[in-house]
């Protein structure tokens, strides 16, 4: 029963997971195809440094409240952990929106020299307290076993309502389509995801929200640690575009982000095994069933193998034809996509190693892992944007992913005793 449990719970996610990747992908495709290279640019870097920011002011407590959930099936003291942690971020990320907003002149314009970028950011950094709020709650839907809600309120919620609401300013109002226009919408999307993310997690705990602590030494404690990981993880996931924005074309940021976005498809894989199996490792981890937790490691990590190589075939085949997809010109984007897309099939064939980590109790692990791969990729986005421009982007970015996840790999042989690709 368990395994067929775990089975229909893969299959679920699977589908969620892949629903929110490829509406993703939709957006990005729709921004493409609608706004000019260099309009669809400066959207796309807003994003970027949305999605990096919500991480970023979530302070390392995603996976410790996951861990304290799934662990202690949702008591009270989890439950205050996520409503202290709720309260933490929306005192770290406001203010932050509201300086971001106020200085934007002076960050698109001597920072980034993008002018034109200035009402852009603007606008869209007031998704940030929005985002890093509903998707802190998303983990406790996780811990909840709960895979509808923590696929929408993940990834999947905000991008499907952005594209309803860019849909319907395109049939009515085609002229106002903008980077502006499409920030606004964005924000839209975020405050209505906010919403929605309150009244479902206020019903799943039947209103009990727990004792929230403004002061909470156990609880930073564990998220500091984590928090530092995550910056780097950060740094690695998102510095090539971001320093990029400094030194290209909006144009060439519209064709980076756009082979990114292309080349995270492989990722849905991780993403679906790490919904299912994360809560697993932390309760098994908790019940001291390490043979069982290695047994569902290699399982899981073969089964991404099995899913994820067809897809690479693809992209390394055909990515010409593929970028074609997002517009005019787009084509040179194709050298970006083959190179992403080496580093997340790196990425995915590595296994769960951060969620290994993680919920076994080994955070400074994996801290000490980013803590080197994420330096490594801010200097060689510096150095190799500057000698070959949006490729060197994408270069650094594919070998600060592979190093960070064979050094993950190595740490769950040194600290588990197996291989997760064994």
């Amino acid at each position: 029963m368990k395994t067929k449990a775990i089975l229909f719970k893969t299959a679920l996610s699977a589908i969620a997971k892949a629903s929110a990747a490829f509406i993703a992908f939709f957006m990005t495709l729709a921004v493409t195809r609608n706004l000019s290279p260099e309009q669809s640019g400066l959207f796309l870097l807003a994003i970027a440094g949305l999605s990096a920011a919500a991480v970023f002011f979530r302070l390392g407590l995603d996976n410790v409240v996951l861990r304290k959930i799934s662990a202690s099936s949702g008591n009270d003291n989890s439950q205050s952990a996520l409503t202290t942690g709720l309260k933490w971020v929306l005192l770290a990320s406001l203010p932050t929106a509201a300086l971001i907003s106020l200085f934007a002149n002076p960050i698109a314009s001597q920072l980034l020299s993008k002018p034109d970028f200035t009402p852009v950011l603007q606008i869209a950094i007031w998704a940030l307290p929005a985002m890093a709020v509903f998707m802190l709650i998303a983990m406790g839907f996780q811990a909840f076993h709960r895979v509808i809600a923590t696929t929408i309120f993940q990834n999947l919620g905000i991008s499907s309502v952005f594209l309803v609401g860019f849909a319907a300013l395109w049939y009515f109002r085609p002229s106002m389509l903008s980077a502006v226009s499409a920030a606004t919408i964005y924000v839209a999307s975020a405050a209505l995801m906010l919403l929605a993310a309150l009244l479902l997690w206020h019903r799943q705990i039947k209103g009990d929200w727990g004792k929230p602590r403004f002061k909470d030494p156990e609880l930073w404690q564990a998220s500091s640690n984590l928090w530092a990981a995550t910056s780097m993880s950060l740094a690695v996931q998102w510095a090539g575009i971001l320093i990029a924005g400094a030194y290209v074309t909006a144009s060439d940021i519209a064709y980076l982000s756009a082979a990114q976005r292309t080349a995270a498809l492989t990722s849905f894989v991780l993403m679906v095994v790490n919904m299912v199996v994360a809560p697993r490792y932390a309760r098994l981890w908790h019940e001291g069933k390490n043979a069982e937790m290695q047994r569902l490691a290699k399982w899981s990590t073969r089964g991404m193998l099995a899913m994820v190589v067809p897809v690479v075939g693809i992209m390394l085949l055909y990515p010409e034809f593929i970028m074609s997809l997002f517009g005019e010109g787009y084509q040179q984007g194709a050298i970006l996509l083959s190179v992403m897309a080496i580093g997340q099939f790196i990425n995915v064939a590595t296994g769960s190693v951060g969620y290994l980590l993680n919920m076994s109790g080994h955070e400074r692990d994996f801290r000490r892992v980013t803590f080197f791969a994420g330096p490594l990729t801010i200097v060689l986005s510096f150095v190799l944007i500057q000698q070959y421009g949006v490729l060197g982007a994408a270069i650094a970015t594919a070998v600060g992913l592979s190093v960070q996840n064979l050094g993950a790999l190595y740490m769950v042989r040194k600290r588990l005793g197996f291989w997760p690709l064994g």
